[in-house]
């Protein structure tokens, strides 16, 4: 009899794990006025709002189109996390000393509660660039001195990427300041980065053709500038370009500077004294051949180089990521089109794309290297792969952008040990709809998620508890009001594997199991 009660409660506890690491669950943080609005479409997924265009901390509000982000541990059970917000230039309300338009806000969270404590504009000055001195101008931070025309993805440089220590003199080149990358994806196409500690923000015109003193005239359409994070003497960095101007339109660009022990932060970081080529694929001047059935010829193993005088167009370069294992290896995605016909929407067949390019030695970028396709989404498999991140096991997260669409963003787990395409996360159909699904006012089907990073470090240094990630939602509804321009939110995501929540439900019957072999003795 005892024996037949503990195997009833044996059972009973053994939901109770399972249901506790196995669920999916959307919660409301603290400072959010709204729930999630991406739910978890697999089993351990947690997905908490921690705060939603609108929401006011400390009278500093949360604007809309937050887009790539940056986080980093304060040390003190807070983080940092920095949040790029993608409005065109004039649109919108200023920001200290920038105009309307483009902007990073800054916000302190506690990691225990997820309370946001309070926020801020990052950038506090602006130095532009002088393409006759080829330097940058002095700082100023007049109010509304400057407006920029939409940040899009983000990079937080790793603090390897921008030191080096020459062992030989024991002379320490570059600074171990963070610096947040990023650019503008539209108008004059300006890199920038901008010291997190000071809020000192520097065009980094050695980055566009147009500006760096090479006679050329093309500029950027920068969708994200992702830094090596190899420590060397070289700072070597990857911009994707979703648009642009002559050589550097859908582009990979390679800028590849020198770390100095003088000037600025930014100088010494190597971000204005280098040279920008572009990637140059062997045989192929761009990714599709056939525009039509999406088709491309780049084969896995195909040579390239890199090239101040041709770049293959790629069908839409959104984001990319280092592989932190390998700093050889970077990762892209190729946006392309919609693919209508896997859904019914239509006839137009799209094909994005996940790349490996990885060099044969960073130290030498200049020898180029080669490139491979990962994963080829068709649709159902994947639509319109904008954003992304590596997190800490390895694997790529891939978040789509559909645009006004009736196809709902999803978001995606690739593993690349496997090859296997999971998705983890969708946008809430019963705000935005669906296939079939009509939209809710005041929201239509016209969102994204974007701005993924891997913030595991951040919350769970021994990496025992699953993965964290940071992400945004992007509504594009109008708000009316200057202050936010559109909807959106900022989200936080706990993933715990299924085998993690397997083995804990295993050692759990184990000890139940143990416990009534002991009562019945």
């Amino acid at each position: 009899m005892i024996e037949f009660r503990m195997r009833k409660i044996a059972a009973a506890v053994a939901l109770v794990v399972i249901a506790a690491p196995l669920a999916a669950h959307a919660v409301t943080g603290p400072s959010s006025s709204a729930t999630p609005y991406l739910l978890a479409t697999q089993l351990g997924y947690t997905v908490t709002s921690l705060l939603t265009v609108g929401d006011s901390v400390g009278g500093y509000r949360l604007g809309g189109i937050p887009d790539g982000l940056g986080a980093y541990d304060n040390g003190n059970g807070t983080f940092t996390l920095l949040v790029n917000h993608e409005w065109s230039a004039g649109a919108g309300s200023a920001h200290g000393v920038l105009g309307a338009g483009a902007y990073v806000s800054k916000w302190v969270v506690d990691k225990s509660t997820l309370s946001v404590v309070s926020g801020s504009n990052l950038i506090q000055s602006v130095a532009t660039w002088n393409s006759a001195t080829q330097a940058s101008d002095p700082l100023v931070s007049t109010p509304a001195a400057i407006a920029f025309n939409r940040f899009c993805s983000a990079d937080l440089a790793a603090t390897s990427a921008l030191s080096y220590l020459d062992t030989n003199t024991n002379t320490t080149y570059g600074t171990t300041e963070r610096l947040f990358m990023t650019g503008e994806e539209g108008g004059t196409g300006r890199a920038v980065a901008t010291i997190v500690n000071s809020g000192e923000a520097y065009v980094l015109g050695k980055f566009n053709l147009a500006s760096n003193g090479s006679g050329g005239t093309a500029v950027g359409g920068w969708e994200n500038i992702l830094v090596n994070p190899l420590s060397q003497m070289k700072t070597v960095a990857v911009g994707t370009n979703d648009g642009g101007t002559g050589i550097m339109t859908n582009a990979l660009a390679v800028y590849v500077g020198t770390k100095t022990a003088t000037g600025s932060e930014v100088d010494k970081a190597g971000l204005t004294n280098g040279v920008t080529k572009f990637v140059n694929i062997a045989g192929n001047p761009a990714e599709i051949v056939n525009t039509t059935s999406r088709a491309t010829n780049i084969v896995d193993g195909t040579r390239f180089t890199l090239s101040d005088t041709a770049s293959t167009t790629f069908s839409r370069p959104e984001d990319g990521v280092w592989n932190p294992g390998n700093a050889n290896q970077f990762f892209f995605v190729t946006t392309d089109r919609l693919d209508q016909v896997a859904e019914g929407l239509g006839t137009q067949v799209g094909r994005t794309r996940l790349w490996s390019m990885t060099f044969d030695d960073i130290t030498n970028p200049d020898a180029g290297g080669k490139i491979d396709m990962l994963a080829e989404g068709t649709g159902l498999d994947g639509n319109m792969w904008d954003n992304m991140t590596v997190d800490v096991s390895g694997h790529l997260i891939l978040q789509e952008d559909p645009g006004n669409t009736p196809h709902n963003g999803k978001v995606w787990d690739y593993d690349p040990a496997t090859g296997t395409m999971t998705q983890i996360l969708k946008a809430d159909p019963a705000r935005v709809g669906d296939v079939g699904l009509a939209a809710t006012a005041p929201f239509n089907v016209d969102e994204e998620s974007s701005g993924v990073i891997d913030v595991t470090d951040i919350f769970d240094a021994s990496r025992q508890s699953g993965r964290y990630y940071l992400l945004t939602s992007q509504m594009h509804y109008a708000t009316g009001d200057l202050a936010t321009v559109e909807g959106g939110q900022l989200l936080l995501v706990h993933a715990v594997p299924l085998p993690g929540a397997v083995w804990l439900l295993g050692s759990a019957l184990a000890g139940l199991g143990g416990l009534r072999r002991r009562i019945g003795c």
